[in-house]
């Protein structure tokens, strides 16, 4: 399907809609708790860190150099079914040994790329070859600028580890644990590395913290200045804090460089069900952070001295009243999104209240404001039980690319485009999955819209036929080789062709 772009008169006739509430969400259920909140997003240091300026940072709103008013109390929702994060491994389960200890690595270096050629030949069968196990609950993985030699891979507890060769060092690279809440959907959510990391040393990561009220927490870090396998654990500095999150689920939490170099951050709406956050939830408020896509810039430092907001955001492109922060809103809970490494446009797996699971898709050339719609839609369809959405002038809403009945999953794990060299068939489809449910399935973008959707569940498989379950991410090495992270057995895997 084609992107449409917020209309005016979608922001005319349902303006309380653009400034209610915003939502993203792991999965549905019944709520049943109803505490009073405020949803004041404020970047605020954890005790003993710092801002970008070296002091500790006040008490202010995202993207404003002095304070503001926080917006008035609403209502929260309650816990819903499980998400990725909530299943903690099986202890009955036999786990893949750690493929052991490794040696000093070679000194950074790249070579490899994306390979952004034609796919080549007929698609092969696949099958998922083991790249180590020993994992506790492994929620991402991830090559690392300047350097082929490694893969990092976070887990939820609060650990990045790094794999020198393919081999799992024993030593974490990153261990903030005692800085995490690692409880259902909350714990260690995101990992970014600055794309001038081989320079920079610099890295980010997205928690929930243990030490400001479970608030989501963007920090950066710098690898440690003799070791390339050890982060510098005093070197943390707060970027941005998410304040107030009025549940636990819906966090969303996954970080991302785009093209452009701007930090990604995808949030949840807040938890609950239904974004029963103020007149009209959290997704179309957008003095909220909460079912947003924001986008800063790290390098600045403008906000609090912690970051600067990149031209060309919400409130600079649409003229609207917004937090500057946001790039785009609608969104229920972007658990994971990807840009592909060769056109740049953009993958967003939206996980879905009671209907549907969907896959958002917009083209390199988007620009700021687009409306996902959530909390007025799910997938392409009304919300059930919306009052608003039947009636509404939804034109300017983008509808999702592909979605999925839950009936067939019930909490969408987003991926990413194949772009390696080890399958050249595969080379431009789209892999996602299904946390739950453990169905996989691929398509390509043509023309703006859907194609050759295909469901390869009974492919994606360890090549061992052991214990599988629990795909809680993809990931992708330098050379465009597609990757799955799964908490059953705790373990991180390589797309193949079987042999």
């Amino acid at each position: 399907m084609s992107q449409r772009k917020i209309s005016a008169r979608l922001v005319t006739t349902t303006a309380l809609l653009l400034f209610g509430g915003g939502l993203l969400a792991l999965a549905c259920g019944v709520d049943s708790r109803d505490p009073p909140v405020v949803d004041d997003n404020s970047l605020t240091p954890a005790p003993g860190e710092t801002n970008g300026a070296g002091g500790t940072a006040s008490e202010t709103q995202p993207g404003t150099p002095a304070a503001s008013a926080g917006t008035a109390p609403v209502s929260a929702g309650g816990s819903e079914g499980q998400q990725p994060g909530d299943i903690p491994v099986d202890p009955g389960q036999p786990t893949p040994p750690s493929t052991g200890p490794g040696t000093t690595p070679p000194a950074p270096g790249t070579a490899l790329a994306p390979n952004c050629d034609p796919a080549e030949g007929d698609v092969p069968a696949l099958t998922l070859e083991l790249v180590a196990g020993g994992l506790e609950q492994p929620l991402f993985v991830t090559g690392v600028p300047g350097d082929d030699t490694r893969l990092f891979v976070l887990e939820k507890a609060g650990r990045v580890r790094v794999l020198v060769d393919g081999v799992l060092q024993e030593q974490p690279f990153l261990d903030i644990g005692s800085l995490v809440v690692n409880s259902g959907e909350r714990g260690m959510l995101g990992l970014a590395f600055h794309p001038n990391y081989a320079q920079n040393g610099l890295f980010y990561v997205h928690h929930s913290s243990s030490q400001d009220n479970n608030d989501g927490v963007v920090a950066e870090y710098k690898v440690d200045p003799t070791n390339p396998n050890l982060a510098d654990a005093n070197s943390r500095r707060l970027v941005l804090r998410i304040m107030n999150d009025p549940e636990a689920n819906h966090n969303g939490g996954n970080l991302i460089f785009g093209p452009d170099k701007l930090l990604y951050i995808g949030v949840g709406d807040g938890g609950g069900a239904n974004d029963q956050h103020g007149a009209n939830g959290n997704g179309q408020n957008l003095s909220a952070l909460f079912g947003k896509m924001l986008r800063v810039d790290v390098d600045g430092r403008d906000v609090n001295g912690a970051y600067s907001i990149p031209p060309g955001n919400l409130a600079e492109q649409t003229g609207q009243q917004a937090l500057p922060e946001i790039w785009a809103f609608g969104l229920r809970n972007p658990w994971r999104y990807s840009f592909d490494a060769c056109t740049g446009d953009l993958y967003i797996g939206d996980v879905g209240q009671n209907t549907l699971e969907e896959v958002d898709f917009l083209p390199a050339t988007a620009t700021a404001g687009t409306n996902f719609g959530w909390r007025l839609m799910e997938g392409p369809n009304c919300r059930p039980g919306d009052t608003v959405c039947p009636t509404a002038d939804t034109s300017g809403l983008t509808m999702p690319v592909d979605s999925y009945a839950r009936t067939v999953g019930t909490s969408i794990t987003g991926g990413y485009v194949y772009r390696g060299s080890s399958v050249p068939g595969l080379r431009g489809r789209y892999f996602y999955a299904d946390y739950d449910s453990n169905v996989v399935f691929t398509f390509r973008i043509e023309n703006g819209a859907l194609a050759d959707r295909q469901d390869v569940s009974d492919q994606i498989r360890p090549s061992d036929g052991g214990n599988f379950g629990g795909i809680a991410s993809f990931g992708t090495d330098n050379a465009g080789e597609l990757y799955v992270a799964a908490f059953q057995p705790g373990a991180i895997y390589r797309v193949a062709a079987a042999p």
